[in-house]
């Protein structure tokens, strides 16, 4: 990986932190109640994906911890990986999921736009208080269950955060965004919009009014992970701003 890429990286972990981890010969298994692949699947730490053991073993390895855990055995294979570990997981039965490209905006050659004044925004500080919290579980059709144990992870959040909001014409939240920001680069994520209000500029203004106070809070970048064929977000964040595609991964699952 070169730097970027390995900063990119390095702040994405930090901003969606995992709940319990484990570092094993090079590789990282992430686990966080099943909430999501990216918090409960594993990164490889280089790029050779042997290791000192054998790709078998190590594979077997991280099988078992899910297994403990009750969950499927999720594997992140970044483009850049070497093509042993994903060729020995298609041998092994795994399937490959949701190609997901990772875009790059850098504020010096595109500042981070102004959500102006047409739609209500607001951005909270650390923590989001509980309408923001059940605003993306609605949006974002989750359970109680299953948003308690998503947004468990922020209690681990070490890094500077910031939680968007944006509302619609009655003033009910109804698109939100959020970010944490390590190595003055700000790794966005959670984008969330009401299914039904898509497409009225709430998404930008949220993301607006996110991005300008990442800058506001010493942030010179952002990054964010979009599945590869979700073509209207790619083009949302391209008029936000983030005009670089630094790489792309997929998930291999069993």
């Amino acid at each position: 990986m070169n730097r970027l890429t390995t900063q990119v990286e390095e702040t994405c972990r930090n901003a969606w932190p995992a709940l319990k981890e484990v570092h094993f010969d090079g590789w990282l298994i992430r686990l966080a109640q099943g909430a999501t692949r990216r918090t409960n699947s594993v990164n490889v730490m280089r790029r050779s994906s042997g290791g000192g053991r054998p790709l078998a073993d190590k594979i077997a390895y991280c099988e078992a911890i899910y297994r403990a855990h009750g969950q499927p055995s999720y594997f992140r294979i970044l483009s850049s990986a070497d093509p042993a570990l994903d060729a020995a997981l298609a041998a092994r039965g795994y399937r490959a999921e949701d190609e997901t490209a990772t875009l790059h905006m850098d504020f010096r050659r595109h500042p981070p736009p102004s959500p102006g004044a047409a739609i209500a925004t607001q951005v909270h500080d650390g923590r989001p208080p509980r309408p923001w919290l059940e605003a993306h579980r609605i949006h974002s059709r989750r359970t109680p269950d299953e948003a308690a144990k998503l947004h468990a992870i922020l209690d681990v959040l070490a890094v500077p955060a910031f939680f968007a909001e944006a509302r619609d014409t009655a003033g009910e939240i109804a698109s939100v965004a959020f970010c944490g920001i390590h190595a003055r680069m700000a790794c966005v994520q959670w984008v969330v919009t009401d299914p039904a209000q898509r497409r009225l500029g709430l998404s930008h203004a949220a993301l607006s009014a996110l991005l300008v106070r990442a800058a506001e809070a010493g942030a010179t970048a952002a990054c964010l992970q979009v599945v590869a064929a979700n073509t209207p977000a790619i083009a949302l964040y391209k008029r936000l701003g983030f005009a670089a595609e630094l790489y792309r991964y997929h998930y291999r699952v069993r």
